[in-house]
């Protein structure tokens, strides 16, 4: 399943699971203290909204699961020159609403990055100008040698251009300014989960797609996200059984969890770098 290798595998330091359900599972709950900013794709770059938007939006590449570029909406793609990177889109490929997925939505998304209200703009800058060649090649030309091209590229989510029309959210929302848009709470990818529903701060539901080009893994029909920010409320939620995943379990919780019968730790090294800054602007800590 997508979602779980995507949170095992890439984002934990560790991980409990509640097994008598998770096994035979349809429909999949989990938590963590964290809720996503917003489901704008571009809008903000922080780690657990882009997990949480990475099951509906994907981009020109992805990862494998030795963590090599492997191809996702681009099925191939060449450097023609030192300052020139040509791609070759996925035909039949469709968003959510059922519109066809085109040249269109890769040049309108790399220009919607880029826009000052995204935070992924630095990024997007430097893979120059998106150019259509026809409606499945795009090419991208750069104002000059970017070494790590295909590392930038690596973090544009792909929206649809005619849903953007659609509902004017032609541009990333300004979360700094607290502007509200329809992409806040609504999305429109080609990835494997589709967005049912979405309440800041309680419950966000996504659903299995089943038009997804790709092979789906697993058996998970239903996501089901609660963001618990007491440590005490999702440990107990996780050992009843009233969820079957928490992201995030205290440190000083794990050693209890590896003893409780039903409950696994999975953990490892992240793949991430972390700095630790002093927060400066509360009196008081958020989660204290």
């Amino acid at each position: 399943m997508r979602f779980k290798s995507r949170c095992v595998g890439a984002v934990l330091c560790a991980a409990a699971f509640f097994l008598s359900n998770l096994a035979a599972a349809q429909t999949l709950r989990w938590a963590s203290q964290g809720d996503p900013q917003t489901m704008d794709p571009h809008s903000q770059n922080e780690s657990m909204t882009n997990m949480m938007n990475g099951q509906v939006y994907e981009r020109l590449t992805t990862r494998d699961k030795k963590l090599a570029l492997a191809p996702s909406l681009a099925t191939s793609w060449e450097q023609t020159s030192p300052t020139t990177w040509r791609f070759k889109l996925r035909q039949g490929v469709k968003f959510h609403d059922g519109s066809a997925f085109t040249a269109d939505d890769v040049v309108y998304s790399i220009k919607r990055g880029q826009e000052l209200t995204s935070q992924i703009n630095n990024y997007a800058a430097r893979v120059g100008e998106p150019v259509k060649i026809d409606d499945f090649t795009v090419e991208f030309r750069l104002p000059a040698v970017n070494p790590i091209f295909l590392e930038h590229l690596d973090t544009l989510w792909i929206m649809s251009k005619t849903w953007s029309e659609k509902y004017k959210v032609m541009k990333p929302l300004d979360f700094k300014n607290k502007e509200e848009t329809h992409a806040a709470m609504n999305a429109n990818g080609t990835g494997p989960y589709m967005l049912v529903s979405r309440a800041p701060g309680i419950k966000t539901v996504y659903k299995r797609n089943p038009n997804w080009w790709n092979k789906h893994e697993g058996n998970v029909q239903e996501i089901v996200f609660t963001p618990i920010g007491n440590d005490a409320t999702r440990l107990a939620a996780l050992v009843s059984g009233e969820i079957d995943f928490v992201l995030d379990p205290a440190p000083r919780d794990v050693a209890r969890l590896r003893n409780t019968a039903g409950v696994k730790i999975i953990d490892g090294p992240e793949n991430r770098v972390v700095f630790i800054g002093m927060d400066q602007h509360r009196d008081e800590l958020l989660f204290s």
